[in-house]
Formats: structure tokens, C-alpha cells, sequence
């Protein structure tokens, strides 16, 4: 037992030796350190879970005086996120990448009976399979996230690791916090349709809203991964803070469903810290970045509900073809639901490459056809028509509704309708 304590106290000494070097002794560089960030939020935040499955399904299970509620000695787990979620992202800088894959699972493999022979942890059967889910789901992610920040590269993939790991956060890491504070068991809730259905409506908004940010603002919701483009479309023509709408209201089903008051003050803390700390910040910011484009969008969209026509959504123009009788249908359509800044035009006055279906370019000169023009061009009606565009221009969505209007049987006029192309 005397063996395991010195050990344990030899490797946090280390670790915080390590992170001395990292951010006092070492000169500073900014974009590692939010490179080492990300990868450390990722590593701490999926460990806690990683383990605690591979404990709960008795593939190991660590010794202690007094079991903790998340299934692993805190200092021990502060080891294991920084030795994983630091370190090698400050020496190697996303370089690397498969080889400290297998390093790592090669360190594991070895240093695990050990811990089991100093008493700490107690080894089952199949163990390795764990070792392996660690490997995938915990440090792999976390090296590529930091990866691609520090290199600037695959932004959408970017983007997926700051919603899944607020996801985590909001759905699982946050409720567990909670209720073991109230000593009280964690159980998954059950699935319920209609909770299920809140939580999606109450969601969905700051998911497309991260879509925009990515496709439009060419950057992330992260203040220090930002966008480069002021985004005054989709549901940022309805709402200045749909990602911060969403994260406060999100804890009142979270509150129903886990069945924990305690939760419930995540709405007040997300409208404290919104208010306090990041709006000024946010704000001050953005004007820097973009002036009196950013001041204008500021006084004309409200922060914490929808507007129910967008009042300054920047001026696009769709475009039909002039010889189909489905095109001419929808464009009709369009012009008696008389859209905020859309013109509505036929594709033979475009000045430009010949149009081969129904086409929607937007302010930045981006060019969408077919259903995710129609779905682009609905956000100019109101929050009604706007909200059926978001679902249908969804990444999950969008490829099956093609695939619907591909396989429609159009009548032919002059020509083939092309909203199917």
C-alpha cells in the first residue's frame, strides 16, 4: 500500500512538473495552447465516460477506500487526462498521429497489470477490448481535434467535436454532476417521445445555427476558433443567440426527465453567464470585427426569442427555369408569400455560367440548387417557413429529400423540369 502512494504522489508531481514546463516555462504560443485545450476538454470529458462504461460492464474496476461516483480515483484520472489530453499534443503538434496510437495502447498494455499488482485497479477478463475503446473514443479524437485547430484544417470536422462534446456535456456530464451532488444514484432516464421531442425543438435551432456558422462564417461557435464572416442568415435572421437560447432552456426537459430541481438552475447560470460574461465580450468583439454591419444586425434582431419575419436578412435571389411548369408553380408560390430580400428571377437573366436547376445565391455569392435552394430561399417568408428550410437543408435530411424529388415522375414540358437535377 506504502508502494502505491509514493507512486501515486511521484506521478502527480510529474504531471504538475509537466504542466509547469508547459505553460510558465516555456514561451508561450496561442494557437497550441487552445490546441491543447480542445484536446484536453475532449480527453477529460470522454475518459469520465469511457471508464466508467468499461467499469460497468466489469472489464476492470479500481480499488478504493470509498467507492467515487465516477467509477475512477479523481488523481489518478487527473494523470490520465493530462498524460493523454496534453502532453502529447504540446510535443508532438498533431503530428504523428497513428504512431502515438499505438504507442499509447503499447504504454497501457504494460502499464496496466502493474497497477494491478500495486493494488490499485483489479484487471477482468477482456480488458484490452477496453483499452481499445479508450484508444478510439478518448484519445484519438482529442489529438485530431487539436490537430486541426493548430494546423487550421477540416472545419466541419471541428465543428462536430464542439457539438458533441457540448452534447456530452449538457445531456450526461452536467445531470451526473447534479445528482451525485444530491448523493443520490445516476440512472439514464428512460425514453420518452414527447421529452424527446422538446429536447429536439429546443436543439435544433443552435445545431443549425453551427451548420451557418461553419458554411457562412467559415469558422466555429468557439470564441477563439471564430467565424471570418458576419452571419445574419438562417436562424441568425431570427435570433442574435439561438446556441445560447438553446443551452438555457435545453435544462427545463433535462430537468423533467432526470427528475432533479438542482438542473433547473442551469437555466439561471446560462442566463447569468450569457448576460455578464459573454455578451460583453461577444459583443465588443464582433464590433471590432465587423463595424456598422454588426451594429445594424445588433438593433434589429432580438437575443433571447425569434422574430417572426426577418427584418435584415442580406438580399439573395433564386433563380427558375423559364420552361418548367413545376419550377413556375413554386416560383408563383414564392412571390404570393412576398419573401423579405429575395428576388425572385429566371435562370436566363443570370449573368454567369448557365443555370441547370433551380438556384439560390446568397449574399457571399454561394450558389445552392435544387432542394437546398428551396430550403435557403424559405428562411426569406417567416419563422414558420423558415424552420420547415432548416429541416429540410439538415445534412441528415437534405440527401434523402433529394433523392425523393430524383425519383419523382415530373411531367415533361419543352423541357425536363429541373428542381430534380
Amino acid at each position: 500500500m506504502l508502494n502505491q502512494v509514493y507512486i501515486r504522489s511521484y506521478f502527480l508531481i510529474l504531471v504538475f512538473l509537466s504542466l509547469i514546463i508547459i505553460f510558465v516555462v516555456k514561451k508561450q504560443e496561442r494557437e497550441l495552447n487552445w490546441s491543447i485545450f480542445y484536446s484536453a476538454l475532449w480527453c477529460f470529458v470522454s475518459l469520465g465516460i469511457v471508464n466508467y462504461l468499461c467499469v460497468e460492464y466489469r472489464l476492470w474496476a479500481f480499488i478504493e477506500k470509498e467507492e467515487s461516483s465516477i467509477k475512477i480515483p479523481l488523481d489518478l484520472y487527473f494523470i490520465w487526462g493530462v498524460f493523454w489530453g496534453i502532453i502529447p499534443v504540446f510535443l508532438f503538434k498533431g503530428k504523428h498521429t497513428i504512431i502515438l496510437c499505438f504507442l499509447l495502447l503499447w504504454l497501457d498494455l504494460i502499464l496496466m497489470p502493474e497497477l494491478q499488482e500495486l493494488g490499485i485497479l483489479e484487471l477482468n477478463k477482456n480488458w484490452i477490448i477496453g483499452e481499445l475503446f479508450l484508444i478510439l473514443f478518448v484519445f484519438t479524437p482529442s489529438y485530431l481535434w487539436a490537430k486541426f485547430y493548430y494546423r487550421k484544417t477540416n472545419l466541419k470536422i471541428r465543428s462536430l467535436f464542439q457539438v458533441a462534446t457540448m452534447s456530452l456535456l449538457f445531456l450526461l456530464i452536467i445531470p451526473f454532476i447534479a445528482i451525485t451532488y444530491t448523493n443520490e444514484q445516476f440512472v439514464l432516464p428512460e425514453f420518452n417521445s414527447y421529452l424527446f421531442q422538446i429536447v429536439f425543438i429546443i436543439t435544433f435551432p443552435s445545431l443549425v445555427a453551427v451548420i451557418d456558422l461553419t458554411r457562412i462564417g467559415k469558422g466555429t461557435p468557439f470564441p477563439y476558433d471564430k467565424t471570418k464572416n458576419l452571419v445574419r442568415t438562417g436562424v441568425y435572421a431570427y435570433c442574435k443567440n439561438p446556441i445560447q437560447w438553446s443551452s438555457t432552456f435545453l435544462f427545463i426537459p433535462l430537468t423533467i426527465g432526470y427528475n432533479s430541481l438542482l438542473l433547473l438552475m442551469g437555466s439561471f447560470i446560462s442566463i447569468a453567464y450569457t448576460i455578464g460574461i459573454s455578451n460583453p465580450q461577444e459583443y465588443q468583439d464582433m464590433k471590432a470585427r465587423y463595424n456598422s454591419d454588426w451594429l445594424k444586425y445588433k438593433k434589429s434582431v432580438p437575443s433571447w426569442w425569434f422574430l417572426w419575419k426577418p427584418k435584415s436578412i442580406p438580399t439573395a435571389t433564386i433563380y427558375f427555369r423559364e420552361n418548367c411548369d413545376q419550377c413556375e408553380q413554386i416560383r408563383l408560390w414564392f412571390l404570393n408569400r412576398k419573401p423579405s430580400n429575395l428576388n425572385i428571377e429566371y435562370s436566363n437573366t443570370y449573368k454567369g455560367n448557365e443555370l441547370l436547376n433551380v438556384t439560390y445565391i446568397d449574399s457571399f455569392n454561394n450558389n445552392y440548387g435544387s432542394i437546398y435552394a428551396i430550403a435557403n430561399a424559405l428562411e426569406h417568408i417567416n419563422l414558420a417557413y423558415a424552420s420547415l428550410g432548416w429541416f429540410m437543408r439538415f445534412p441528415i435530411i437534405r440527401p434523402f429529400l433529394q433523392l425523393i424529388v430524383a425519383i419523382m415522375n415530373f411531367e415533361k414540358n419543352e423541357k425536363e423540369c429541373t428542381i430534380k437535377q
